[in-house]
């Protein structure tokens, strides 16, 4: 089997974070401390193909930036971990930036400028490259707004045209806010086309408009593969749960380590990651979702989605 390439499509961002504690301390006119504020390159698919990347993963960043500061930090960020990078530079809006407000608990809440994320259309994408059995990860979000949500119809659309040319794509639900609001765009234009489908708990019980004292993980993802079978792998994430699984031959469950939350930011990005870098080296399915596991726990120890990636490693990758 030829060497894979993964191409990840979708958002990249400067993302800055700041405690809530530390908020509620600051006065108007004021100034304090805090070893809690810090600032790295975000954003879903970049996070994901980052780690690719760091995993040693042939992979490429297709998004937008913008001729700034902001830019040109992201671009070089992605390219120290040998990511290729196929970033669109946009003249109407700046570079992509989200303020992560952390709580104690781990969870957080954003506030974006991100125009420029929807400005891809197909003549951005570099679909001579991806098809031929490469694989293409991107998430929900690029569903929302013009002109990018068309250029994702067609791109999942033009996968699936023939045999020689097709590649495999992996979607995220990213949000259940986002599934809620895009659930027919979803489930009409993008799933029929569908390879590999992520999602927690709650982003596929707005899927499937289940109540949450309705069916177990198990049978949400039996019900996804039985209304999609041309989705071959179904997973849910479920937090300290670990993942549930359903595919074509098997279903069942992997287990998540016990942990101390810092921060839960970027933690489905590396569980994709985490997931792919396996997958297209063949492991099994449970590997695949442990090495996902691995990553996503790992990124919870601190505060960011590339949190200590240099000296991280992961069970069946070397670094």
């Amino acid at each position: 089997m030829k060497n894979r390439r993964v191409f990840c499509l979708g958002h990249i961002s400067v993302d800055v974070f700041v405690h809530r504690k530390d908020l509620a301390a600051l006065k108007i006119g004021g100034c304090i401390s805090s070893p809690n504020l810090s600032i790295q390159g975000g954003g879903v698919a970049a996070n994901v193909s980052y780690w690719l990347g760091t995993l040693g993963t042939d992979v490429s960043m297709i998004g937008v930036i913008a001729d700034d500061p902001a830019g040109y930090f992201l671009q070089k960020d992605l390219e120290r971990v040998n990511v290729k990078c196929y970033l669109k530079t946009s003249t109407e809006n700046p570079s992509a930036s989200i303020l992560i407000i952390v709580e104690d608990d781990g969870e957080r809440s954003f506030i974006i400028n991100g125009d420029c994320l929807d400005e891809l259309t197909m003549k951005d994408i570099p679909f001579e490259d991806i098809q031929g059995g490469n694989l293409l990860y991107t998430s929900a979000y690029n569903i929302e707004n013009p002109p990018i949500d068309q250029t994702i119809s067609e791109l999942v659309k033009k996968s699936k045209n023939t045999k020689s040319m097709s590649f495999e794509v992996i979607l995220n639900l990213a949000a259940y806010t986002t599934v809620e609001n895009y659930r027919k765009k979803i489930k009409s234009r993008i799933l029929p086309y569908i390879d590999v489908l992520l999602g927690n708990l709650e982003e596929y019980e707005t899927l499937l408009m289940e109540s949450k004292d309705g069916k177990n993980p198990l049978q949400i993802l039996s019900e996804v593969t039985e209304e999609y079978s041309n989705v071959k792998i179904a997973l849910l994430t479920d937090g300290e749960n670990g993942c549930y699984y359903a595919s074509k031959r098997d279903h069942g469950h992997v287990p998540a380590p016990k942990i101390s939350v810092v921060d839960t930011t970027g933690a489905g990005d590396g569980f994709a990651a985490g997931f792919i870098s396996g997958y297209i080296m063949n492991l099994s399915l449970t590997q695949s979702i442990k090495s996902g596991i691995d990553l996503g726990s790992h990124i919870c120890h601190g505060f960011g989605a590339r949190y200590d990636s240099t000296n991280f490693q992961i069970s069946n990758h070397k670094k």
